[in-house]
């Protein structure tokens, strides 16, 4: 591995996993709510207390793994060992969460989700953060970040489309059968350990990176938070995926009450992670051209606009849904493939104040307001329906479905609003991040001798 473009199995490699990771973040956002409120008959209000329970255990277990991970000294490296730790469990409880025990009351299934839900997304945790700071990590160009994370997303969009056919196929066939789900949930869960076997296998760490002594956990906290630049893109990130995230689980009741066309609801989450995938591609090419931060900016226009414009929705428009749910998703497209390259430029910054490489620190703090964003959009989604007065396979009053598309298009359109306004102060730019790789390199050089010398004497 070296600061050069990575080979085309390095890359596949790395980005495989996400296919999994894409299934099982659609089935738990977008099909999991309504398997519980609608099947189950768990209440809406208690579902959204699931989600704001696991974001607060991620605000407590994502930093720290991000710190474990920057201490990690072993002769795989110091994020690659939390493949294997990881990889079996999360299997297991993907599966688990999708078999309640049915003799279980509403009350019962909630504790029982609850204390599933944690676990799943404990070691959700071991590997994805340690897994994205390697990303980081695999080079240090500029612009063969965004190619390597958006490289990531494609494949996290393609696994997402996969799981949309899949939940949305036995969600219309299976009804009430839960071993149906249980069926899918295992195989899905087998696929996704396979894959980040496979990425285990075929990655490489730079040793470089694990001879420098890292800075305390809460020295650390610190002087990340005091990173202008890190915490420009910590609120902007909460913004994008908070907005993004409502269409996952009220989709479903859109289709069902709002548009009354229930059949086209894989239809539209497949629109969105289709335009989400097939955008990536010009966003890397575009931020090439202009920079990340013209090209960020672009997209989360466009993806406020097209909220902005699905209030207009109402019985039957379902291919104007359609529509705007592809322009929103280049927008979440452009999101989630440029904003974890800006945090590696982020991360070059930190080290030239430091003399440290803290990758698990900052996509610790990434990955916990990322999830915290959706987690966020869930608790707001389900707790608002609640409070609109949604009632269960019952037709709407005209207030619930206005609720609805309050929930749905203005809400979002406001989040990516707020997030433009806040990306303008970010201070990084094409021209600044190559004075400080340039510093970098050169302290590299010096040390490299001092290494060489250390090496020997051994």
């Amino acid at each position: 591995m070296n600061d050069d473009r990575l080979t085309a199995a390095e890359i596949m490699s790395y980005a495989a996993p996400m296919f999994g990771m894409g299934i099982i973040m659609v089935g738990m956002t977008a099909f999991l709510p309504n398997f519980y409120t609608d099947v189950l008959f768990v209440g809406a209000g208690l579902l959204s207390v699931v989600f704001l329970v696991g974001r607060i255990w991620d605000a407590v277990t994502d930093p720290v793994m991000g710190y474990i991970s920057d201490r990690t000294k072993t002769r795989w490296g110091r994020r690659r060992p939390y493949f294997l730790l990881s990889a079996p469990p999360l299997a297991l409880i993907f599966y688990l969460i999708w078999s309640p025990i049915p003799s279980l009351s509403p009350k019962g299934l909630f504790v029982q989700l609850l204390v599933l839900y944690l676990m799943l997304y404990a070691f959700w945790t071991i590997f994805f953060i340690p897994y994205s700071a390697l990303g980081a990590e695999l080079s240090m160009d500029y612009h063969e970040r965004t190619r390597i994370f958006g490289a990531r997303q494609v494949s996290g969009f393609i696994g997402a489309v996969v799981g949309t056919i899949a939940f949305a196929y036995f969600s219309q066939h299976a009804g009430d059968d839960i071993s149906t789900y249980s069926l899918l949930a295992g195989v899905c869960g087998l696929l996704t350990m396979f894959l980040i076997l496979i990425s285990f296998r075929g990655t490489r760490e730079n040793p470089e990176f694990q001879r420098r002594e890292p800075i305390p956990f809460f020295e650390g906290v610190g002087i990340t938070f005091r990173n202008r630049a890190f915490v420009i893109i910590l609120i902007v990130w909460v913004l994008t995926i908070t907005g993004s995230s409502f269409l996952a689980p009220l989709t479903i009741y859109m289709a069902k009450y709002v548009i009354g066309k229930p059949q086209v609801v894989s239809g539209v989450i497949l629109s969105y992670i289709g335009g989400a995938a097939a955008s990536i591609y010009l966003w890397v090419k575009l931020a090439k051209r202009i920079g990340k931060n013209k090209t960020w900016t672009i997209g989360m226009s466009v993806a406020a606009v097209a909220f902005f414009l699905s209030i207009t929705y109402h019985e039957g428009t379902w291919v104007r849904w359609l529509i705007l749910a592809v322009i929103a998703g280049t927008g979440y497209g452009c999101a989630t493939s440029i904003g974890p390259s800006l945090t590696a430029d982020v991360i070059d910054s930190d080290e030239l104040k430091t003399g440290r490489r803290r990758e698990g620190a900052f996509f610790g703090l990434l990955t916990f307001a990322e999830k915290s964003a959706i987690g966020l959009a869930l608790f707001i989604g389900m707790g608002g329906l609640e409070l609109i007065g949604y009632v269960p396979n019952v037709p709407q009053t005209e207030s619930v479905i206005w609720g609805m598309k309050f929930l749905y298009c203005l809400l979002p359109g406001v989040c990516y609003v707020a997030a433009i306004l806040v990306f303008q102060l970010f201070p990084i730019t094409p021209e600044i991040h190559a004075q400080i790789r340039a510093e970098l390199d050169k302290r590299g050089a010096e040390r490299e001798p001092s290494n060489s010398r250390q090496d020997q004497s051994r």
